[in-house]
């Protein structure tokens, strides 16, 4: 059973087991977490990763690392534009260089990066964390042969360790979590457990510069840790279940408002991005979490100055629970939809129904908060049949008003049970670094080459059209929470109609490419086909350019900043291309 808000504001002096202050009613009775920002040249580490948003995995060590002394720097990773980060490291002349690589298909990226370090003569100890080099510590060494030592999961505890000991490799051993290199061989130490009580954490340290939408301050956030579903494809589960520890941890909702109580106050942010694998699990205690988390928004006067966003499983939408999420400024919900057909379902072993993936998307809708969805076309037990569910699926989705639709192919990541299985049944192709598999049917991988060839930028590129879409999409939401201008439901109007356009354009193509590779008989028949499929695609492509003309007018009129953010994107993907 929920427990209600009511119930809630009865026991002031404790919040389902954490502890709090007697009668917190006000943002003054939360905790303070502050963080000392580095102005040194000579520092003891530099770190280096991806930055679309706040990297919140390396700005937890480096606070972490901070507040045990040690003088620390991020820079961005930019793939292809190494300057930056050369420059960094040399200035500061650290004792360590940290990489933050995710996925294994970003490895030989960061590897070409620390092969450049090294000829600018840099030879400090660099070491590498993330899920890819967690679950394949030896692989990861042998094929970035630059790379020192790998940081094996939670990198906070171990990070420490290892900068405390870094010119003394005798001791390196002893440190829980680290893999690294000895002569010709790999060392693998056995894993360190869990960070237990993450309150005791500081808080991630913020970036110089503010993120924002229409002069909204926004920022990410995590309120838990792990995920307590195993879904066949996901590196999450064996990333938190590779070491000592519950599978999922959560900080008190007590610690994740000051943090956001301190970001409102000291950086204007009133956008939180939860990053979190499921915000909402169901399960009685996270429920319990939620409200209480509700009943400190409000005591600390948040709930009607911000917004939010959060990521969730389908099963996990409970219209009471979300209804007063909503009221208390939830905004977007992110949902693991995955697949539009039972067979898929079951194949990425999501323990859901298609009706339960609608029932979703509609409660969220009736409730009034908007949502977004992660979807993969195409899984080892592919077959045309399925494809067809799924291109069905999407059109439903479309009619809903969902958000701009991109679709994939799934992938083998390391660790994984569907790797594992695909392994076993010979069928993965390609390497251990950019894996891949054959469809059962050969006439769809022609299909899936087709889609991939012709649908990845838009689908995942950020010049793409979906992702220029889902901007424009938040960037109206959020001037509809803060603006509330008199034109706000004009803007909405327009992105609307060049969503649904999109949508329904490229679920056309596919349906029509699909029928015609239905139609072949076999593999070299889809070959023979081929100028009829980029027929096909040729006319949606048109349409691709017809939409972002529209919606650079369309922003010319709602949104400048946005607008002047595609152009500049365009003009420095431009001057790359021209000098490389």
């Amino acid at each position: 059973m929920l427990v209600s808000e009511s119930e809630t504001t009865l026991c002031p002096s404790r919040v389902s087991g954490w502890a709090l202050p007697n009668k917190v009613t006000s943002a003054s009775q939360l905790p303070e977490k502050k963080i000392h920002v580095n102005t040194k040249h000579k520092l003891d580490a530099v770190f280096v990763g991806y930055e679309n948003q706040e990297n919140l995995g390396l700005r937890y060590i480096i606070s972490y690392l901070e507040s045990h002394g040690f003088q620390t720097a991020l820079v961005p990773y930019i793939p292809h534009e190494p300057a930056e980060v050369i420059e960094a490291v040399v200035l500061h002349k650290p004792d360590l260089v940290g990489f933050s690589v995710i996925f294994q298909y970003n490895l030989y990226e960061f590897g070409e990066l620390m092969e450049k370090l090294r000829e600018e003569g840099i030879s400090v100890h660099f070491t590498a964390g993330g899920h890819y080099p967690s679950l394949r510590p030896r692989r990861t060494l042998t094929e970035v042969p630059t790379l020192d030592s790998v940081v094996r999961f939670e990198g906070e505890i171990t990070t420490l360790e290892l900068l405390r000991r870094v010119n003394h490799p005798q001791k390196w051993e002893s440190i829980l979590g680290l893999a690294f290199r000895r002569g010709n061989n790999v060392v693998i130490n056995p894993p360190r457990p869990l960070v237990s009580d993450l309150d005791e954490l500081p808080w991630p340290k913020r970036g110089d510069f503010r993120q924002t939408t229409r002069r909204v301050g926004a920022a990410p956030i995590l309120a838990s840790r792990g995920c307590l579903h195993n879904c066949s494809f996901c590196s999450i589960r064996e990333f938190y279940a590779g070491t000592p520890g519950p599978l999922r941890r959560t900080r008190s909702p007590y610690d994740v408002v000051a943090e956001m109580r301190d970001l409102f106050k000291d950086r204007g942010v009133r956008l939180f991005l939860f990053q979190d694998d499921d915000f909402a699990a169901k399960s009685r205690r996270q429920r319990r979490w939620i409200y209480d988390f509700l009943h400190l928004l409000e005591a600390a006067g948040l709930s009607s100055e911000i917004g939010w966003k959060i990521s969730c499983r389908v099963d996990d939408v409970d219209p009471e629970v979300m209804a007063h999420c909503r009221k208390h400024g939830l905004m977007v919900v992110y949902l693991g939809v995955e697949s539009g057909n039972m067979k898929g379902l079951k194949t990425l072993n999501k323990h859901v129904t298609v009706k339960q993936n609608f029932a979703a998307m509609r409660t969220l809708k009736e409730l009034g908060l908007e949502f977004d969805m992660g979807f993969m076309l195409f899984d080892p037990d592919s077959t045309i049949e399925t494809v067809r569910e799924n291109l069905i699926f999407l059109k439903e989705v479309a009619r809903l008003e969902g958000p701009p639709i991109s679709f994939v192919k799934m992938l083998p990541l390391a660790g994984t049970a569907i790797e594992k299985r695909l392994a076993t049944e010979g069928r993965l192709t390609g390497d251990d670094i950019r894996p891949d598999y054959d469809l059962l049917d050969p006439r769809l991988d022609y299909y899936a080459l087709f889609v991939t060839l012709n649908f990845s930028f838009r689908n995942s590129d950020p010049q793409g059209l979906v992702e220029r879409l889902r901007l424009a999409y938040f960037d109206r939401l959020v001037a509809q929470r803060f603006e509330r201008p008199q034109w706000a439901e004009d803007y909405r109007g327009g992105v609307r109609s060049l969503i649904d356009t999109a949508n329904h354009s490229a679920v056309d193509a596919m349906e029509q490419a699909l029928d015609l590779v239905e139609s072949c008989p076999d593999k070299d028949s889809v070959a023979i086909a081929w100028p009829k499929l980029n027929a096909i695609v040729s006319q949606e492509q048109r349409i691709q350019k017809e939409i972002l003309s529209e919606l650079n007018k369309l922003l010319e009129i709602y949104s400048p900043g946005l607008c002047q953010a595609f152009r500049q994107e365009d003009l420095r993907r431009q001057a790359l291309a021209e000098n490389s």
